[in-house]
C-alpha cells in the first residue's frame, strides 16, 4: 500500500471518528435539554454540569483527531 493511500485511510478514519462523535454529541445533548424542559427548571446546575462534560469531551475527540491528522499530514509532506 503506498503512502499516499494510506493517509488516505488515515483521513478518512479520522473524519468518520469525528463526525461519529458529533452524532453522539448531538445526541446527548437534545436528550439533555429534553430533560431539562421536562423539569421545569428545578435542576440547572445539574444541566450546566452534564453540559459542560459533553462540551469538554467533544472537544477532546475533535481537537485530538485533527491533532492525530495533523501530524500525519505534517510527516507525509516531509
Amino acid at each position: 500500500m503506498g503512502d499516499l493511500q494510506t493517509y488516505f485511510y488515515l483521513a478518512l478514519i479520522s473524519v468518520i471518528m469525528v463526525g461519529l462523535s458529533l452524532l453522539l454529541v448531538f445526541y446527548v445533548f437534545r436528550s439533555l435539554r429534553r430533560w431539562a424542559k421536562q423539569a421545569h427548571g428545578h435542576t440547572p446546575l445539574i444541566f450546566w454540569l452534564v453540559g459542560g462534560a459533553i462540551t469538554v469531551t467533544l472537544l477532546f475527540f475533535v481537537f485530538g483527531t485533527v491533532g492525530v491528522l495533523y501530524g500525519f499530514i505534517r510527516y507525509g509532506t516531509q
